[in-house]
């Protein structure tokens, strides 16, 4: 049975610890979930809880708690980074058996003593015998069959469930089950038990199913933990935030229980940002809410659209006034504003365009800080520092003495463009990329993009780029991406782990 680093590291404490635990549910799939592809579910005795979040902690695992819908107490999700893979592990973490239709946990059975009594083990994982787990399998579903939602799941999973319940039974005793099941749960008797598994082995008619779980879940009834009226609360709320999701890019419902946070990808052309971008977002995005945004080219404002329709036909009509023309004749120093060698219509041209860019990017990252706030993980494709001149950043340099109008102009939006920069709230962790300029200059050319920079626009750009800074960014870590991309996605992911 493989199984991740990050896992095997856990399941080795947990062992060595002497905690009291055992993996509690559908260990018929427990390889998929010691390999990554499933989550864990962890049943801890609560003498243990304490040591095992201990351990947790010292894993790197962070908890993420439910943006929309039930949190119920008992029930935790961890998630840890593997430093072999950068893959997330998933524990889902119990201290009380809570269990119930697929979104709502409505009901709390006794069986965390039954769990947990057996000392079988899959590998190095603790399990609970065949037996305790298939009385666990018959009351699970038999709730399950009782929700009008979950008929749709269970039918799609039935191959699955026939295939579980015939491994329970080979590994389970007959007469043991029935003890176990008038010990914990003496409200089911026997026969119910085995006319229900039958009817699931057999492929018995959905009805026959439907009628046994609603006399079961009526027996189950000293059980639930929620009333109706609460449950179907948890139910409005699930439902949703599902449907939320279909029309905000099908975003995850859980979050850090830490918050949200901004992080940004800087660094020159042919860095990879767009790359580590699009993964980072993959990452983050298969577990929490989160979002990339791309703040070197923000999308218009109702106020800026006017302007920024205008202007390209502008340029079209006068080529001499483009934006590109302009950037050619200015001086690039690092850490120093351009200074405009044009004073006429084009530079002003320029500084129009400059101070409407200044402004969609305020907009944006003001939305990005508010999702953050909200709980979500926005991650940006650059971000403007507080350098002038520097990539993104404050471009416009006000005329030492100004005259004539077009001057006296040119200068006061080279404020306003500044005071719109200083605006910008600062990110709460910032990802540097750096790769040699040869290399950057190799993969322009290997690019297949229409336009591609020039050479000598990427020097240009590398040797502005300079090291970022802005006043209350919590981290900057640097990422070389030199190497394979490979090394280079496992060594973006430690360090975006490390600032979450």
């Amino acid at each position: 049975m493989k199984s991740l680093t990050l896992i095997q590291r856990l399941v080795t404490l947990l062992n060595d610890r002497g905690v009291d635990y055992c993996h509690w549910k559908s260990n018929f799939g427990l390889s998929r979930a010691v390999g990554g592809d499933d989550d864990l579910d962890i049943l801890v005795d609560r003498g243990s809880l304490t040591e095992t979040l201990s351990i947790l902690a010292s894993l790197g695992f962070r908890q993420a708690v439910v943006r929309q819908g039930d949190n119920p107490a008992g029930i935790s999700h961890y998630y840890g980074r593997d430093p072999e893979t950068g893959e997330l592990v998933h524990v889902h973490l119990f201290s009380r058996v809570l269990t119930g239709e697929s979104f709502v946990k409505s009901h709390h059975l006794p069986f965390e003593a039954m769990l947990l009594a057996g000392d079988e083990r899959i590998g190095e994982v603790p399990v609970p015998t065949r037996s305790a787990e298939l009385v666990l399998f018959f009351v699970r579903n038999y709730i399950k069959y009782g929700s009008l939602i979950d008929l749709v799941y269970q039918a799609r999973g039935k191959r699955q469930l026939t295939d579980e319940l015939s491994w329970l039974r080979e590994g389970s005793d007959r007469e043991t089950c029935e003890r176990l099941l008038t010990a914990h749960c003496p409200v089911i008797i026997a026969q119910q038990m085995w006319q229900g598994l039958d009817a699931i082995e057999q492929n018995a008619s959905l009805l026959a199913r439907i009628r046994l779980a609603r006399q079961v879940r009526r027996r189950l009834r000293i059980y639930l933990n929620q009333s109706w009226a609460g449950r179907m609360d948890n139910y409005r709320r699930v439902l949703w935030a599902r449907a939320t999701r279909v029309f905000r890019g099908r975003k995850k419902n859980k979050q850090f229980e830490a918050g949200g946070a901004v992080l940004a990808f800087v660094g020159p052309e042919a860095t990879g940002k767009s790359t580590l971008v699009a993964e980072c977002r993959r990452w983050l995005g298969e577990v929490v809410a989160s979002q990339a945004i791309h703040a070197g080219k923000p999308p218009s404002t109702w106020l800026t659209w006017p302007v920024n329709l205008v202007l390209p036909w502008m340029r079209r009509a006068a080529p001499g006034l483009r934006t590109s023309r302009m950037e050619g004749h200015v001086e690039q120093t690092s850490g120093q504003p351009e200074k405009p060698k044009n004073r006429g219509l084009g530079g002003l041209i320029y500084a129009i365009r400059s101070v409407t860019l200044a402004w969609d990017r305020r907009r944006l990252l003001l939305g990005a800080r508010r999702a953050a706030d909200r709980g979500e993980i926005v991650i940006c494709d650059r971000y403007p520092s507080e350098i002038p001149g520097a990539m993104d950043s404050p471009r416009l340099a006000p005329h030492d003495k100004p005259s004539g109008q077009l001057a006296r102009l040119y200068n006061w939006l080279a404020e306003v463009e500044l005071r719109i920069y200083r605006e910008i709230p600062p990110p709460d962790a910032v990802v540097g990329l750096k790769v040699s300029v040869e290399t950057a200059k190799q993969r322009n050319r290997d690019r297949i993009k229409p336009g591609k920079e020039t050479d000598a626009y990427l020097e240009s750009r590398h040797r502005i780029a300079g090291n970022w800074r802005k006043a209350g960014t919590r981290s900057i870590d640097t990422v070389d991406t030199e190497g394979t991309l490979e090394e280079t996605l496992l060594r973006m992911k430690e360090v975006v782990w490390k600032s979450l």
